[in-house]
This record gives structure tokens, C-alpha cells and sequence, in this order.
């Protein structure tokens, strides 16, 4: 009988709401909507409460029969393909009962689309996860009694903010518009810490990249706090970077990032990149994607590939990246730092706005070697020859280089706001305007 509030079950079990919530959509308390509340089965409470079970998620080595229970892999309300998961080794099996192949993550379906890759998938999962090199990462698997990061996305039924995508316990009737991220507030610990919300109803426990990070309410808006290395340049790079984009660029076409104080420093702030009913393609799977001749060049695959998704304006999308990542020196444009948006539900795709620029302006490179190092670097995702890869602009109608006066002005007195920028702002100045020289050169 569902008569039993959620601050109830709280008293009854002895565990704060968002965990009863937990259960709630996992399965283990069977609970009603009616209207805003949930109205809870007092069976199911008498249930949990005979089972002994405490507070939070049980340890890795608990769960072992419950690692191989089936699941259904959802985009939205969309079924896309059941699959059974082993923990111990991070890797799907049983992944072969597809129901909407068209919706499942661009890259793991046979061509036809009647079977999925389970390396792919496994592959396309632990991108799902924090990687292991994220600082903080090793003490928090301890603290919540897991072996591996790419469990953590079952905390969270593996919802996202950069997708769709999320499981759902085989044959349960748990629905999308009642758990997802973008249309429901998550959780959010008081204390301002990376990792404080990893492994709770949060999703950050899927968010991927080295650098520490934290999605944040900010009433309706979703947003992206992201810290940086030693120096703590990275951040002030992504405003760079937002200003560089302003002057040249319509606001469609990157992703804005603002300075704010947090956890005793300075971090950078962006907006949800994704609408409620798209999710982000990275690169690297329009290109695994591809069916061009392995002869072709990289660059020449993936525009192939962009434009039998019926992707506009693709070239042209390319070139402003590849000559802001010229200004910027931006060494990381690794082939998930761009990509495609597609809409879940018309499957119509668009380029995604530029995004994650921070690691540029040489912030790898200690002061006390900048002085003997070449503006040079290695240049990604075509070419590591920088030069090499700008002759791949085909497009430099929208590049107003008089838009830039000024800039390299501005740059450097925004770093001189970070105190560990001694030393540094003058070399990168010179190298901002070396490089803004160069395009005169090559496109006056």
C-alpha cells in the first residue's frame, strides 16, 4: 500500500532522502508519483529494514551477484539494447538483443546495425568514467569500497549531462523525465571538494577528463566547474579563449567560460553544451565510424563522414577551430575535444561549439624553461606539424584578423591576475602575437 512519505521512510530506515530516492529509482523501495510526492509501499521499507542493509551502497565484493543482473541500455525514453555487465573486468557480454540501433553510441553497431561490438562498448564505457589519473580518484574508490572507476556511473543509473544515455534495471518501468539530470536537481555536498559528490546520485560520477571537475545547479542551469594543474593557468586560458572566440566567431559557435572563486581558489565556469534532447559525439567516433578508404588522410575521413550524416557548413567548422587553436598554441585537441551534437530525437546532426581550450598557451611548460623554448608545439587532431595543419583551412571568409588588435594586450593582463603567471605573461604576449602575425602572412 503506498501510503508512506519519503521523510518517513527516512525516520524508518534511518538514511537522508536522497538515498531513499536512490532506492526509489533502482527499484528496491517500490514507490508511486502522485503529482510532486512520492508515496512509498510500506511493505518494501519493512523489506529493506529486514534485509539488514545499512547506509550507502554496499562494497565491490558484496555485489557480485548483482554485477551480472541484466540491463537496458536507454537513450531517453528510447530502448536501444539489453546487456549484462561483469565489474570485475569492466567489460559487457550478453549485449545482443538491439532494439533501435539508430540510437545507440555512434560507432559500436555492425554496419548493418544487427549486432553491437562489446569491445566497443566496453571501450565507450570506461570513457563513461572518471579516468584513474584524476587526482583525488585512488582515495575516493577506497573510501567507497570500489576497485575500479568505470563502476562509478551505476551509482547514478549512468546518467549524464554531456548525453542521453543512462541503464535501466531489465523490465523495470522506472521512466527518463522522473531521473534525469537536466530536468531534476541532483545531489550536491555542502563542502566545496572535486570528488564530494562522486559516488552519490550525481553526475559526476560520469564525467571524464583529467582535470578535477564539478557539475553545479545554478537554478535551472546546469554548469561545469573546472579547476587546473600546479599553475592554475588552465582556467584563465578558457576565458581567453572565450574572449579570442567573441571577436571572431558568432556565439553559436563556441562554449562561453567565466572565472569564479571556489575551494579556495580561482575556477572556471561554463554552461551545459548540450540541450534536454541532445547529447555530444565526440570526434573520435565519427571517425571510428567511417567507411571511407583507410588511404584517406584523417582529415578527409571525418569530413567524409560528417557530411553522410548530413552535417552543414563541416569545413568551415574545422577551419575556425584549427586557427583558434593556432592563437591559442593549443596542444590538446585530441580527437574527443570536438565533435558532433545529435538530436536524440530527430537524429539531425550539427557541429559542436568549440569547447575545453585550457590547455594551451604553453601551461605545460615550467617557467624556468620558457625562456629556451621555441613558440613551436605539437599541434593535434590532423597534424602535428602546425603550419601543415592550417593548410587545411578552406575556408577563412569569416577570419577578421583586425578583430585581434588588442588581444595578446588582453591576454596577458588577465593571466597577471594569477600571481603563479610571474615570469610567464611577457613570453606568452610575444607568442600570442607572433602567431597572430603569422595568419597576416598566410590568409592577407
Amino acid at each position: 500500500m503506498f501510503d508512506t512519505t519519503v521523510a518517513d521512510a527516512c525516520e524508518m530506515l534511518g538514511i537522508g532522502k536522497t538515498r531513499v530516492h536512490q532506492l526509489i529509482k533502482s527499484g528496491v523501495l517500490e514507490a508511486e508519483k502522485i503529482g510532486n510526492t512520492w508515496l512509498i509501499d510500506g511493505r518494501s521499507i519493512e523489506a529493506r529494514k529486514k534485509a539488514g542493509a545499512r547506509a550507502g551502497r554496499p562494497p565491490a565484493n558484496q555485489r557480485r551477484a548483482d554485477d551480472t543482473d541484466r540491463f537496458m541500455l536507454m537513450n531517453r525514453e528510447h530502448e536501444v539494447l539489453s546487456f549484462r555487465f561483469d565489474a570485475s573486468t569492466g567489460e559487457f557480454f550478453d549485449a545482443d538483443e538491439v532494439v533501435d540501433a539508430s540510437r545507440a553510441p555512434l560507432s559500436i553497431m555492425s554496419p548493418r546495425g544487427v549486432r553491437a561490438s562489446r569491445a566497443e562498448l566496453s571501450s565507450w564505457w570506461g570513457h563513461r568514467s572518471i579516468p584513474r589519473a584524476r587526482a583525488g580518484i585512488e582515495a575516493k574508490l577506497r573510501e567507497l569500497g570500489l576497485p575500479e572507476t568505470y563502476d562509478l556511473p551505476f551509482k547514478c543509473m549512468g546518467l549524464s549531462l554531456s548525453d542521453q544515455y543512462w541503464i535501466r534495471p531489465y523490465e523495470s518501468n522506472i521512466r527518463w523525465k522522473d531521473i534525469n539530470f537536466f530536468e531534476n536537481p541532483f545531489h550536491e555536498a555542502e563542502i566545496e571538494e572535486w570528488l564530494a559528490d562522486v559516488g552519490l546520485d550525481s553526475p559526476d560520477n560520469t564525467s571524464d577528463g583529467v582535470l578535477s571537475k564539478r557539475w553545479v545547479c545554478r537554478g535551472v542551469e546546469r554548469r561545469l566547474l573546472k579547476g587546473g594543474s600546479a599553475l592554475g593557468q588552465e582556467p584563465y586560458n578558457e576565458v581567453i579563449a572565450t574572449e579570442l572566440f567573441s571577436r571572431l566567431f558568432d556565439v553559436t559557435d563556441y562554449v562561453p567560460y567565466e572565472l569564479e572563486e571556489w575551494n579556495g581558489g580561482i575556477v572556471c565556469s561554463c554552461p551545459d553544451l548540450v540541450r534536454p534532447h541532445e547529447e555530444l559525439i565526440p570526434a573520435y567516433y565519427v571517425l571510428k565510424s567511417a567507411r571511407s578508404p583507410e588511404h584517406h588522410d584523417d582529415y578527409r575521413r571525418y569530413v567524409d563522414r560528417c557530411i553522410s550524416l548530413g552535417v552543414e557548413d563541416v569545413e568551415t567548422a574545422l577551419s575556425k577551430m584549427i586557427v583558434a587553436d593556432y592563437i591559442l598554441a593549443n596542444h590538446d585537441r585530441h580527437w574527443r575535444n570536438f565533435g558532433l551534437i545529435r538530436d536524440v530525437e530527430t537524429l539531425g546532426y550539427r557541429t559542436a561549439p568549440l569547447f575545453d581550450s585550457g590547455t594551451s598557451l604553453w601551461c605545460h611548460i615550467p617557467t624556468r624553461e620558457l625562456e629556451h623554448t621555441s613558440f613551436a608545439i605539437d599541434a593535434k587532431p590532423f597534424y602535428a606539424d602546425e603550419k601543415r595543419q592550417l593548410r587545411l583551412v578552406s575556408d577563412d571568409a569569416w577570419l577578421d584578423l583586425d578583430a585581434l588588435i588588442g588581444f595578446p594586450e588582453w591576454a596577458a593582463e588577465l593571466l597577471e591576475e594569477n600571481p603563479a603567471m610571474q615570469g610567464r605573461t611577457d613570453f606568452i604576449y610575444e607568442g600570442i602575437s607572433a602567431r597572430i602575425d603569422y595568419l597576416h602572412t598566410m590568409f592577407c
